[in-house]
């Protein structure tokens, strides 16, 4: 089998060489079309990808990834080496790389849904979730906080828990949002913290705001965090600076859609780890609408046997919860 490789030397501070991995690729028999950087000019890759594409690195490595191979029926097979794995954990993909190599002689193949965000930036993908408001601005100021302090080199565990921290600290002072818009044509108005639309169970630093989500179902899990329960969500927060994986039941409400139009948006937004600034710099276009819809199967993904293997039947919409 003829693989590519896309490797991101600097995910999670782990250090993994793209030699390395080449040699493991290769003891397990597979044949390198190409191997890349995330940095690197993609159009080798994109014109011969080779029966699978290899993804070593974080969440933001893999979204990039799968954006590029939108229904080009070419499976993405992932090494999780980032900090918070959200796609990773999301799939059951974890454990050594080797395990992982190895278990790809059983793995099936997972037609993954996408979400699409149109906006200001113009129409994209998202492969974790779209969000507006308090998780988009603090990943705006921890994302400044890396570049100055070259954090993303730092040990995985400790960026989770700085994060974190970041968050809770952000929200005690975080202006709630008014905001108005329909949810499969169903209106909605009110004050919210944030907003996410999520097409896995995590977003962020491991962040499960939709523990229930379900990546291969037609459907997102719409999430708000209304200005009510700031006091309970602090308490949340506080108690999961130090749970790695995210699995804590969080103080939302959470329906599940499949289109989502949020009328005259001024803030800060986040399409995965891509954020978009809603300041003085750009007050025109960071007013316009936002549409989010779903994009069924569009992405293959190499998954362990499972019940995710299988992709399930939409299910029906359910009312707005906490």
């Amino acid at each position: 089998m003829r693989v590519s490789l896309v490797h991101n030397r600097k995910a999670g501070g782990r250090g993994v060489s793209r030699r390395h991995l080449e040699g493991l690729l290769d003891e397990f028999g597979y044949e390198i079309a190409h191997s890349i950087t995330k940095k690197d000019a993609w159009e080798p890759l994109l014109e011969d990808p080779g029966d699978m594409v290899v993804v070593a690195g974080g969440d933001g490595t893999v979204g990039a990834v799968a954006r590029k191979l939108v229904r080009r029926n070419v499976p993405i097979a992932v090494l999780p080496l980032g900090t918070a794995n959200n796609i990773a954990r999301a799939l059951g993909i974890d454990g050594l790389a080797r395990e992982i190599v190895a278990g790809w002689r059983d793995a099936r193949r997972l037609a993954l849904d996408l979400g699409t965000a149109t906006g200001p930036w113009g129409k994209t993908w998202f492969i974790e979730g779209f969000g507006v408001g308090l998780l988009a601005t603090a990943m705006a100021q921890l994302h400044a906080q890396d570049k100055l302090a070259d954090a993303r080199n730092g040990e995985p565990g400790f960026k989770l828990f700085r994060d974190r921290l970041g968050l809770s600290a952000l929200l005690g002072k975080y202006e709630a949002m008014h905001l108005a818009g329909t949810l499969d044509d169903q209106p909605f108005a009110g004050d919210f913290l944030l907003l996410e639309a999520m097409n896995l169970r995590a977003v962020g630093p491991a962040l499960a705001l939709a523990p229930d989500a379900d990546p291969a179902d037609g459907l997102l899990d719409f999430v708000l965090l209304p200005e009510s329960r700031r006091a309970e969500f602090a308490d949340c927060l506080a108690a999961l600076r130090d749970e790695e994986d995210g699995t804590m039941r969080l103080p939302v409400e959470v329906c599940r859609g499949r289109a989502l139009r949020l009328a005259g948006n001024g803030h800060d937004a986040h399409i995965d780890d891509r954020v978009q600034r809603a300041d003085d710099d750009h007050p025109p276009e960071a007013h316009l609408d936002i549409e989010i819809g779903i994009d069924v199967a569009a992405v293959q993904m190499l998954v362990p046997a499972g019940p995710l293997a299988t992709a399930r039947k939409p299910a029906a919409k359910e009312p707005v919860s906490s």
